[in-house]
């Protein structure tokens, strides 16, 4: 399965999961198993987890929070903020130095 994707492309590149789900643990247990395979893409998973669960009563059908308040939306700041950490770090040192 691996092989489908192209390792190449996703290495060296951070990454931040963000699951959802219409139960109550919001994906949790398949973020936890997408890490080891992003991993092994050589892709750098960001610590933070973004997880959503009854989505429904979060997002509207075009995917606007129903509340911008909610409180499962607090978390989306801090992982975006790693990944944005991440990216202009991984960015900057292959710049300098490319990539091994």
């Amino acid at each position: 399965m691996l092989g489908h994707f192209g390792g190449s492309n996703y290495a060296y590149k951070p990454s931040g999961i963000i699951t959802y789900s219409s139960g109550p643990w919001g994906g949790a247990r398949a973020a936890i198993a997408i890490r080891p395979l992003l991993s092994e893409l050589g892709c750098i998973p960001v610590s933070k987890l973004c997880g959503f669960p009854s989505v429904a009563d979060i997002f509207t059908e075009d995917g606007k929070p129903k509340d911008p308040e909610h409180r499962m939306l607090k978390q989306l700041p801090g992982l975006l903020d790693q990944l944005e950490w991440w990216a202009v770090a991984c960015a900057e040192q292959r710049a300098k130095s490319g990539t091994p």
